[in-house]
């Protein structure tokens, strides 16, 4: 599918006014504008993200009765029991509220996390009875889940648990009757930051706790330390649920990350080695989300969550290294199962007339296991740019996982064609759902006639949006370092995308990595010439034959090779002169989130 260039607008007035206020290059103040951000004082406030400005977790609905029963449980010597979800968020949320209360003095501190395939996403009753009888007069507290989990909050009173609910998914019509509820959009809330993670909300939880071993404004230095480093794995929860960087969460995941680089938990320090990160001189949102997370996720994927999260709290060096060996491990096994599904899926696409005319893929069969199938289908959203649902059909339950294009509300979709589904939730960019086989075909063909009705041309169209034209010769070593100052990027403030025209392929392109999937170049404009890496993008060298004119779409980076530092270009998109194409379309308006 062709991919449209969609160039920004922009106010030469206005740019210049912002480069003098806030003392940035134009360059670097035309991205902050596309982002919203005109005033002098905010862009200071946005580039700094001062660690000062996070919100007092008291503002967050439910924490403060949350924290003072759980204080009352550990000065009780009561079993508590840290109940969380299989994926990063889950994990990493877990990790940092079992650290929390075991530091706050804590000696029966517990957590479970249910197996993707046996068990299902979210509290399941029969956990719930588990947990019961293995820990009497116990307090549970879920960790990225529970906020749809009605019928199990009122079997968790009648098993005599208290629960304490911490979540941050879409509250659906009812509320479950738990004993309290920590969510930053409840009904009434006026909390800052409604895009938390689940792991930022189970610190703001750990943080209100620490609080109450403190003065009550203030933790005590012990556990302020402790909130400090933990904001790593917060940043590595946020970064891989892909909740908008903005805000609070971009400051969590600023330094967060640069925690991590500078003195990152044994856990954690396991897992960038197996990854290659370790000597990183710093961490950015690319390393977490393809190198990091997606090995914490293989666990939940593959196997069972709670080895990572025993990875990510022990302080057995030893310990640390044999699981995130394992992990790295389950994660190349995960690598080899999402590629034969999203082959055999395609198939399945092309058999039933391609993509063409349809407003949403659904395909599902037997075999495919339930901890892969989100994956794949963000790789056919990537493919084929439509809504899409992949089921791992089964006897009784079949498991689906759904994500969206931009702008298409994938949870509100799916609740429109509810009726016959088992279960359902998530948002707007991802969601679970089960159902009956026999019901596979009717959700599929209701689906997709829904989507077909109610999206735009538009939305359906695959393009990209560019923030600026530039010269080669204007991206110097300082200019980039300058564009650098608007990380960590992510949702709601992405990676800048700069477009050059009239540039000529420099020699012979390379195609180069262990798959011979990339392509390694030069371009030249003018007397300039510059390198450039186009990941996964080696199928373009038939076309990018020395001297070809074209135009490009890139990322400006740092390369760092040998104590060298250079400026490099990571392509997105090239497109040869002599296609009809190349010309960008030049937006009238454009939404700051876009």
């Amino acid at each position: 599918m062709a991919t449209r260039w969609r160039l920004r607008p922009f106010d030469s007035a206005q740019i210049q006014s912002l480069s003098r206020g806030a003392r940035v290059s134009p360059l670097v103040a035309q991205l902050l504008i596309n982002r919203g951000i005109t005033d002098p004082q905010q862009a200071v406030a946005f580039m700094q993200a001062k660690l000062s400005e996070l919100n007092d977790p008291e503002t967050l609905p439910g924490v403060t009765e949350a924290a003072e029963r759980v204080v009352r449980a550990i000065r009780a010597d009561r079993p508590i029991v840290i109940y969380g979800d299989y994926d990063v968020d889950g994990v990493c949320g877990t990790s940092v509220l079992w650290a929390c209360l075991r530091l706050a003095g804590a000696r029966q501190v517990h957590y479970y996390i249910p197996h993707r395939v046996e068990e299902g996403y979210g509290v399941n009753g029969e956990a719930l009875v588990k947990l019961a009888q293995a820990h009497r007069n116990a307090l549970v507290i879920t960790v990225d889940c529970g906020i749809s989990a009605v019928a199990e909050a009122a079997r968790a009173r009648e098993l005599g648990l208290e629960l304490i609910v911490t979540d941050h998914h879409t509250i659906g019509h009812d509320l479950p009757g738990a004993d309290v509820l920590v969510h930053p959009r409840l009904p009434g809330s006026t909390y800052p930051c409604g895009d938390l993670c689940g792991a930022a909300v189970a610190f703001k939880l750990a943080w209100q706790i620490c609080k109450s071993f403190g003065d009550g404004k203030k933790a005590s230095p012990h556990l302020r330390d402790f909130l400090v480093r933990s904001l790593g794995l917060v940043a590595m929860a946020t970064v891989a649920d892909v909740v908008p960087l903005t805000s609070e969460n971009r400051i969590i995941v600023r330094h967060g990350l640069a925690g991590i680089a500078a003195a990152p938990m044994v856990g954690l320090k396991a897992l960038m080695a197996v990854t290659g990160s370790l000597d990183k001189s710093k961490l950015t949102t690319g390393t977490v989300a393809f190198g990091l997370a997606p090995r914490i996720n293989a666990a939940g994927r593959l196997e069972r969550a709670m080895r990572a999260v025993e990875m990510l709290t022990t302080e057995d060096a030893d310990l640390a290294a044999v699981i995130a060996g394992e992990l790295n491990e389950l994660n190349a096994k995960r690598q080899e199962v999402e590629r034969s599904i999203v082959q055999e899926a395609q198939e399945m696409v092309r058999s039933a007339g391609g993509s063409t005319g349809k407003g949403a893929i659904v395909v599902g069969k037997r075999g495919w296991h339930p901890g892969v199938i989100g994956i794949v289908a963000s790789r056919l959203v990537e493919f084929y740019h439509r809504p899409t649902i992949v089921v791992a059909l089964g006897d009784e339950v079949c498991q689906g996982s759904a994500r969206s294009i931009p702008g298409f509300n994938l949870y509100e979709a799916i609740r429109e064609c509810s009726d016959g589904l088992i279960a359902f939730g998530g948002h707007a960019a991802a969601a679970g759902l089960k159902m009956t086989q026999d019901h596979f075909p009717t959700f599929a063909e209701r689906f997709n006639a829904h989507c077909q009705g109610v999206l735009t041309t538009e939305q359906l169209e695959k393009s990209i949006t560019v923030d600026a034209e530039v010269q080669l010769s204007q991206l110097t070593l300082a200019t980039v370092e300058d564009i650098e100052r608007l990380e960590p990027h992510g949702m709601g403030n992405p990676r800048p995308l700069l477009l050059a025209s009239q540039v000529r392929v420099a020699g012979e392109p390379r195609v180069v990595g262990a798959q011979r999937n990339h392509l390694q170049l030069r371009f030249l404009q003018g007397n300039f010439q510059i390198k450039a890496i186009g990941w996964g993008l080696a199928e373009k060298a038939r076309e990018l034959t020395p001297n070809a004119v074209c135009s490009i779409v890139f990322h400006s980076s740092i390369n760092e090779w040998n104590g060298r530092r250079e400026v490099q270009l990571e392509l997105r998109d090239v497109n040869v002169e002599a296609a009809a194409a190349s010309a960008p379309e030049r937006m009238a308006t454009a939404p700051a989130s876009a």
